[in-house]
Formats: C-alpha cells, structure tokens, sequence
C-alpha cells in the first residue's frame, strides 16, 4: 500500500472518528447532563472524548484498509464492529463519568446512538439530493449538511424525549429489557443503516433508497419511543410504589393520631375529674379551679365537627399551627364526611393542611400566617376547600403544584394522594392561585343514604 493511500486512509479514518464521536457525544450529553457526577468530572470526560476519538480513529482506519484488501462481506463485518465497539466504549465512559448503573448507561447510551442515527440518515439524504451520491467527506456540504442533520434532529428529539426527564428521572433504570433495545440498536440502527448506505453505490434508483431509509428511520424512531416506554413505566411504578406506602404510613399515622389524641382527653377527663373533687373538698382555689376545668372542657369542645377523623386530624394539626405561630380557622360539618374511609380523610385534608402549612412558614407578615379550611355539603357534594397564603411562585406540572422536594417526577407525591382520593369517590380535586393565596378545592359527590 502507497504512503499516499495510506495518508488518505489516516485522513479519511480521522474525519469519521472527530465527526460521528462529536455527533454521539452531544446526543449521549443530552442524557448524561442529567445523572448523577463523579468527581472530576471535566478530567474524566476530557479523558472519556480523547479515548474515544483514538479508539474510533484507530478502528476506522482499519476498516478502511480492510475494504481495499478484503471481501464485501469481511468490510462489511469490519464495518459493524466499529460502531458496536464505539457503544461499548460510551458505555464504559458514562460509568467513568457518572455514578450511575450499567442499565442506566445502556439506556443512555443506545438512545443516544439512535439519536445520532437519525442525524446521520438525514446527512445521508441531504447528500442523495443534493450531489447524487452517498457521503462524501471531500465535498464542501460535508460540514453543512452534517451540521443540518444535527439541527434538525437533535432538537426535536431534546423536545419529545429528553426535556420531559425531570432530574434524577435517569438514576433507577434497572430494566434488563434494555437488551432488546440494544439488540435494535446493533441489528437495525448499524447493520440496516450501513447496508442501506451502499445500496446506491450497487445501482439501486435513488427512490428506493429514500424509501429504505425512511423505513430505518420509523424503525430507528420505534425503537427510541419503545426505551422511553420502559423508562416511564419504571417510573411509574415506583410512583405507585410510593404512592403505596404513602398509603400505609397514613394509615399508622392516624392511627397513632386517633390513640393519642384519646389518651390526651382521657387525661383531660381525669384532669377534669380532680379538678372537681378539689373544688367540692376546698383544698384549693374553687375560683382557679373552675376556670382550669372550663378552659380543658372548650379545649375539647372546639374540636366537635361531627365526624371523629377530622376531629382528631384538626386537633392535631391545630397543635402543630400553635406552636408555629399559624392561626387554622375551620368551618366544618363533619357529617359531610361521614361516607370517606378515615384513612381517606386523612390523606385528602391532612395533606391539604401540610401543604398549606409548609407555604405559611415561609411568608413572614404575621397577619398571612394563616390556613382556612372550609369543609361542608352543597347539595349532594361535599365541598372542601383550603386557602393559605404563600411567597414566591407556583409551578404547575399536569394540574398539579410543583414540589420542592427531590422528587424524580416533578410532582408532589402528596397533591397526588389528594386527586387519588377525590377520584376514588368519583371527585375532583383542583389546585389554583390568586395573587399570593393558594386555593384548593375538592369536589366530591356525596352518595345516596
């Protein structure tokens, strides 16, 4: 082989190498931005690039001198152990760079390649239309039409599939479907995308080939929508999983509210009691006495809305406002109620209240520390309705307020026990602002007899 082959070779392997690992490593990106960063992550992804241009370099340029000295079909393996070897190696530099999982690095791995593909497909194309033949690194377009195939498809794909990813979103992949996706990835997105790129170099009409690939792409696009399919079912049950021992914990909890708010009113009882007795026997202030009797009595009176779930939960969360300096006013027939599991009314008003309480705290005029709660049955309905005051701003995903919290979904798991409940009674439940008073509203029909 003449050094000035050689030389062409090596120019020609060093071009794909800078172009389709620039390509990859901006789509595998668009994933990675999101996961979890080891430390020094600058040097290990400067590192993880520089890697993954010499290796690429050094594979390509053996495939081309594979292709001047070999068989079709020894290139054509050549070929696609190439870009089967470049996955590998971005897989291997997403573990480098991040904390993350196998599992996670394959998902963003192959979603990226397919990303890229589709990128290149669209270079492919521009090259068909535009000069009549397949790439062609010596052309002019080569750095346009490139260019163009990654501000067509990058974008769009950043809109549909990374840009609905909340953060952490990426982290719990575990889902060893993820094979077949890779499997997809090998057989469809390399081995059809590189025998499709050579059907026109054999004589096939141009038609055709626009054909072929367009089928690539729906492939390439099924197989893309088929990996964000599993990642928002593993998603989703965790969600539910979540959403599950919410469940339970609010089930102990008002449990454990209902048996300590009965041992506080037996004391009272007892407290009461004593207090009696003394004032009968005259070995204390009859005066001080009674008032100390009265002020237990009303202590326990203020709580008697009609319905034993929502007293305990009132006289609970009363406390909690006291002691924050919260001033809860209620308006409630408990009665309306009457037809909710306690566990249910636990969930939808205790958590209306923590959610309220936890915006309260941060406003810090003392005459907008405060919660209203209003509670009653407006013909068949029962009408539930929460106002507190709030700083800042409120995001509003889905219908449902934004959380603070790490919450891979975006959402607060709590708003969605609340709409769960509602609509376990065949309800609704809205959430809205107005200026800086954040309103919650259930509405629930309230059945016959």
């Amino acid at each position: 082989m003449s050094a000035t082959i050689s030389a062409l070779m090596a120019r020609a392997a060093l071009i794909l190498a800078i172009t389709i690992s620039s390509q990859l490593v901006l789509a595998v990106g668009m994933f990675a931005a999101q996961l979890p960063r080891r430390s020094h992550l600058l040097v290990r992804a400067i590192a993880s690039c520089a890697g993954l241009v010499l290796v690429s370099f050094a594979l390509y340029r053996n495939s081309l001198i594979i292709s001047v000295f070999s068989s079709r079909a020894v290139s054509f393996a050549a070929e696609a152990l190439d870009f089967v070897a470049m996955l590998v190696l971005i897989v291997a530099a997403l573990v480098f760079c991040f904390e993350v999982s196998i599992w996670t690095a394959l998902f963003c791995a192959t979603a990226g390649y397919i990303i890229q593909n589709l990128a290149s497909t669209l270079t492919y194309s521009a090259f068909l239309l535009a000069e009549g033949m397949g790439t062609n690194m010596s052309s002019p377009l080569f750095l346009p039409l490139n260019l163009l195939g990654m501000a067509v498809v990058y974008p769009v794909c950043y809109w549909l599939f990374v840009r609905p990813i909340h953060k952490n979103g990426l982290v719990e992949i575990e889902n060893k479907k993820i094979l077949l996706v890779l499997a997809l990835v090998v057989l469809i997105a390399i081995v059809f995308d590189m025998e499709n790129k050579h059907l026109f170099d054999m004589g096939i009409p141009i038609q055709f080939v626009m054909v072929l690939r367009a089928v690539h792409d729906v492939i390439c696009a099924f197989a893309l929508v088929l990996e964000f399919e599993m990642l928002y079912s593993r998603q989703l049950e965790s969600d539910v999983a979540t959403l599950e021992r919410m469940d339970a914990d609010q089930e102990s909890h008002y449990t454990l509210m209902r048996e300590s708010v009965e041992a506080v009113n037996a004391r009272m009882e007892a407290m009461r009691q004593h207090v009696r007795a003394a004032a009968r026997e005259g070995g204390a202030d009859t005066a001080k006495l009674k008032e100390l009797a009265s002020e237990t009595r009303m202590s326990e009176l203020r709580l008697k809305t009609g319905n034993d779930a929502l007293d305990t939960l009132l006289f609970v969360k009363g406390l909690v406002c006291e002691r924050e300096g919260v001033t809860l006013s209620c308006i409630a027939d408990g009665s309306a109620l009457a037809f909710m599991d306690p566990v249910d009314i636990y969930s939808l008003v205790g958590n209306a209240l923590d959610n309220s309480l936890d915006a309260v705290r941060k406003v810090a005029d003392p005459e907008k520390r405060a919660i209203g709660l209003v509670a009653r049955r407006t013909g068949g309905m029962l009408t539930l309705n929460v106002t507190n005051y709030f700083d800042g701003a409120v995001t509003m995903v889905d219908g449902l307020p934004q959380t603070t919290a790490a919450d891979p979904t975006g959402h607060g798991l709590g708003s969605r026990s609340m709409r769960d409940v509602a609509e376990k009674y065949g309800g609704s439940v809205t959430f809205s602002s107005d200026g800086d008073v954040f309103h919650v509203n259930a509405l629930i029909p309230i059945p016959e007899g």
